[in-house]
């Protein structure tokens, strides 16, 4: 995995940053555009003529960053199975996939360590999307003092400038004919997308706070609802002390859709 200027800018640019000279927190999910098997991206030239790859719900992001990646660094991927567990839900058996992912430099030093955690459902993914939307019919609640509005609304464009940046082009992320198709309400948000837009406020908030840039060593989230096409993005960036913040996302609708931890060097 090559760290290129201009991916890198289109990332930062993806997630609303004019700032392009430091490579986001989140950047690292970068490594998919290099996968060759990567599933949630089509063969060169063909659609998906089988449908789209499994659909799992996005559950947890975790980061653990270690010396900042510059551009023009040259990394080696590593990839694999995580941990694996099940519980039980109200909406029947949940089993959880974690899939991780380490950038290592040429010196060997692991430079990110990230964790994607999904979990298969026995419940259809629609059923859930759709109750959710139906809940979402009420009044929307204005920012609060102690929030920044990221974005308002999120449209199409937001989402294909991101999935075209990170490489993530699974379909019902941009393809709204296909998602309606399969049942689904409308295109969603992906969920990276969403964190890494609270990671900007998050570090906004810390440089404000404390007179300047700061670095993250560490940056977890976990995905609440999904973020739809005409939503806002609403982020509160709370102080919690001994390094750590944390930050809660919403929509316009007062519903929490990430929640988010992160630990300063």
């Amino acid at each position: 995995m090559a760290v290129e200027r201009g991916l890198v800018e289109a990332f930062c640019h993806a997630i609303g940053r004019s700032e392009t000279d430091h490579v986001p927190p989140t950047f690292a999910v970068v490594a998919d555009r290099f996968d060759p098997d990567f599933p949630r991206r089509p063969a060169p030239g063909a659609g998906w003529p089988d449908g789209p790859p499994e659909t799992m719900l996005h559950v947890e992001q975790w980061f653990d960053l270690g010396e900042p990646l510059a551009v023009g660094d040259e990394l080696t991927v590593r990839r694999g199975l995580g941990r694996t567990w099940e519980k039980q839900g109200r909406s029947g058996r949940l089993t959880f996939l974690e899939e991780r992912t380490e950038l290592v430099d040429r010196a060997g030093a692991v430079r990110v360590a990230t964790g994607w955690v999904d979990v298969r459902t026995e419940a259809d993914h629609r059923d859930l999307t759709t109750a959710q939307r139906a809940a979402e019919a009420r009044d929307p609640v204005p920012a609060r003092p102690d929030e920044v509005v990221v974005v308002d609304p999120v449209t199409p464009t937001h989402l294909v400038r991101y999935v075209g940046a990170a490489g993530d082009l699974h379909p019902l992320h941009h393809d709204r004919a296909m998602a309606q198709a399969l049942g689904y309400p409308d295109i969603v948000a992906p969920g990276m997308l969403t964190m890494a837009l609270t990671a900007e406020a998050l570090l906004a908030r810390a440089g404000a706070g404390r007179g300047g840039p700061v670095r993250l060593v560490r940056l977890a989230s976990r995905f609440r609802a999904q973020v739809w096409p005409g939503d806002a993005l609403l982020v509160a960036v709370s102080d919690d002390g001994d390094r750590i913040l944390s930050a809660r996302t919403r929509n316009q609708f007062d519903e929490v859709v990430l929640e988010t931890t992160a630990v300063t060097a």
